[in-house]
């Protein structure tokens, strides 16, 4: 029986809200069929079958979502590709810049720029690593939850056939109720249709006046007899309605707790989803990834900012090509014949002119502190002259007073040692 006012599942269940399902969409194509349960009741013939429905059509939004990660996992590798195949591009292409133009600091800082793009695709690579194990996981429990079937292509909820059984055991009592409320209505409508022709037949006869009394009495027993057999029938009627509430009542008790373990299902399916999203939205932009990055670009930045240097440059190519100023004066460098070398011949080069340098400052600082030392010895030498030529003359006027004979007999050489002695 079909009844003329229609009843959500949410509110037999408690649910103040409509549930989405009786929502009508807002398009649709010919990948997803149209839902053909919207606007119906839940409890109304086998109308259940929409729970059944919603299990198994919950593979189609699985692999949908399985190919939204895929799509994205590909459009990341996609990028790595073109990062590296962009680093191969112009490190080759810097590397045949002309020396005249591009060369040493400037030119290793361009390379380091340029060389940042695979170190970029080393952490994308390993951050789709992790994009990867998040769509494995749930193509697994995609593949454990939704069976294949035999004789149909897809797959369908393994619980499916399980709920379909119960559900088809609550209704079997109410579809027979309804079955014989269909019959009885279908006998009610014979029977009235009967009485009518009955109804009619007497009308006929009484109005013929040709009609026996016989004919009238037999008409009128007929038409009684029409008419006990519909009181009877909507009798029945009446008592089968009765019937059928009861075990509409109860299989709309039986069927809210078969729905409540899909809801169960459903849940279980959805916080998958849920779960899964979240792990996909982490695993694109991890905290690792983030700080890798940061770390990449803070150390590519830092060293240009430290090893590129203008005027170390041109000193180099002043260097190179033999120009002899002020301002490659306190530089040495090695003349090239070309600067398209590696970063290690360069390093090494670098090394070689910081190590002269110092040698080169070492020696000079020996042989200043060499003529300082000297200069001091002959400063106290020219000073103490005088002092020592007063002394003698004093010594050689005490002396010549007091024993003009011993000073006669004095010996130059003597008295020049002791001079010296006093000097």
């Amino acid at each position: 029986m079909r009844g003329t006012t229609t009843m959500n599942i949410g509110a037999c269940i408690g649910f103040k809200e409509a549930l989405a399902a009786n929502r009508f969409g807002n398009g649709n194509n010919d990948r997803y069929p149209l839902n053909p349960f919207i606007g119906k009741n839940f409890f109304e013939g086998e109308n259940y079958r929409a729970a059944l429905e919603r299990l198994d059509e919950g593979y189609g939004v699985a692999m949908d979502l399985i190919e939204l990660m895929q799509d994205y996992l590909d459009n990341e590798r996609e990028q790595i590709r073109n990062l590296v195949s962009y680093g191969d591009k112009w490190v080759a292409r810097l590397k045949q810049q002309s020396t005249l133009v591009s060369y040493h600091t400037t030119k290793r800082a361009q390379l380091d720029a340029v060389r940042l793009t695979k170190e970029i695709a080393r952490v994308k690579e390993s951050n789709c690593n992790e994009i990867q194990k998040v769509i494995e996981k749930y193509h697994n429990y995609v593949n454990e939850t939704y069976i294949s079937e035999r004789f149909r292509p897809g797959r369908k909820h393994r619980r499916t056939q399980e709920f379909k059984k119960l559900f088809k055991t609550a209704h079997t009592s109410l579809r027979e109720v309804s079955d014989e409320l269909e019959t009885l209505r279908t006998q009610e409508k014979k029977a009235q249709d009967a009485l009518h022709t009955a109804e009619s037949a007497c009308e006929i006869l009484e109005l013929d006046p040709t009609t026996t009394e016989k004919q009238l009495i037999r008409a009128n027993e007929n038409q009684t007899k029409k008419r006990t057999i519909l009181n009877d029938i909507e009798d029945k009627i009446l008592d089968t309605k009765e019937k059928y509430k009861a075990a509409q009542k109860t299989y709309r008790k039986r069927a809210t707790e078969i729905f409540k373990q899909c809801q169960f299902i459903e849940e279980e399916r959805l916080d998958q989803m849920r779960e899964t999203l979240l792990d996909f939205i982490q695993a694109m932009y991890t905290q690792k990834y983030a700080t890798d990055l940061n770390q990449i670009y803070e150390n590519v930045s830092t060293k240009i900012t430290t090893h590129q240097n203008s005027f170390d440059d041109l000193v180099f190519w002043a260097k190179s090509y033999g120009i002899e100023n002020k301002l490659t004066k306190s530089l040495k460098f090695k003349k090239n014949d070309s600067d398209d070398e590696d970063e290690e011949e360069a390093e090494e080069e670098e090394e070689k002119v910081i190590e002269s340098r110092s040698t080169k400052k070492s020696i000079r600082h020996e042989i200043e502190k060499n003529d300082k030392h000297s200069t001091v010895i002959n400063n106290n030498v020219d000073n103490e002259e005088p002092l020592a030529t007063k002394t003698k003359l004093k010594r050689t006027k005490t002396i010549g007073t007091t024993d003009k004979k011993n000073t006669n007999a004095t010996e130059p050489s003597v008295m020049n040692n002791t001079i010296l002695n006093q000097v």
